[in-house]
């Protein structure tokens, strides 16, 4: 477990976010290389990029990460656990502290390490849920992250793809499910209807899939437990236009004079 090794070797350093940044780069150097890229020109390339870079205004603080990470498992839960469900499986309006269902005791269930108070103002903050007289409900079955928080839970998604696109090209592993769909030549112009489209299609998938993990969320109470996410994006890069000859082969001198010069066509052999 080299990722869990440079973490505890970090935390003796002293490094708070020392961890989390060494694994993302490790990772994503070792893919480089095996991929055929040179450590010593990388090396280069990494000093000026950081050299035109400014100092940030806030310190890294390494277990924001999870934090943020585990926030919607709240709702979800919210969402799909019968005791806070009513007859027509909506989540039931929640008080804070109940001798029954609570939103802190939903909180204390799901996110146990977690100060229940800070949960709630953080959800309160990301418009997760809101206040419906003294009773709190889910603003809705997901929730969007934005601005500082957006960009933490970007870089948990971006490690998960390190991780898995590393232990797949190693070998090492057993590896885990990784397909692209690819198109080379895809209009600009069908983008935005494409991507509504898909946007339905993948909460539809998202969704099912997060339903099945909470149902195996109670299995092996006493097993080693690892955190799993499956993440649906698109991405967009431009085509490099290649040069005519590139494309199709270099073409033949023409011959002295403008004549093109006819070949007979090969005789199969018998």
């Amino acid at each position: 477990m080299r990722a869990q090794a440079d973490a505890k070797r970090d935390r003796g350093r002293g490094g708070g976010g020392a961890s989390y940044s060494r694994e993302v780069l490790g990772r994503l150097v070792r893919i480089l290389v095996h991929s055929g890229h040179s450590p010593k020109t990388l090396l280069h390339e990494f000093r000026d990029i950081c050299h035109g870079l400014k100092e940030p205004a806030r310190t890294w603080d390494p277990t924001r990460l999870a934090y943020f990470f585990d926030l919607p498992h709240v709702i979800a839960h919210w969402h799909s656990d019968p005791q806070y469900l009513d007859s027509r499986g909506i989540p039931i309006p929640l008080s804070l502290r109940a001798k029954g269902p609570s939103l802190y005791a939903l909180i204390e269930r799901v996110l146990p390490q977690e100060d229940p108070a800070q949960v709630v103002r953080s959800l309160i903050q990301l418009q997760g849920i809101r206040r419906t007289g003294r009773r709190y409900v889910p603003s809705g079955r997901y929730f969007t992250y934005r601005r500082t928080v957006g960009r933490i839970h970007g870089l948990s998604a971006l490690l998960g793809m390190l991780r898995t696109v590393e232990r797949n090209i190693t070998g090492k592993t057993e590896p885990l499910f990784e397909r692209a769909a690819l198109n080379p030549s895809f209009p600009v112009s069908a983008l935005p209807a494409y991507y509504r489209r898909l946007e339905t299609q993948a909460w539809k998938f998202l969704r099912s899939q997060d339903g099945s993990m909470q149902s195996l969320e109670t299995q092996d109470p006493r097993g080693a437990r690892v955190r799993l996410g499956i993440g649906v994006f698109a991405f967009e890069e431009p085509i490099l236009e290649r040069r005519r000859s590139e494309r199709h082969g270099t073409r033949q001198a023409q011959p002295r004079g403008g004549r093109t010069r006819r070949t007979r066509p090969a005789r199969s052999q018998p």
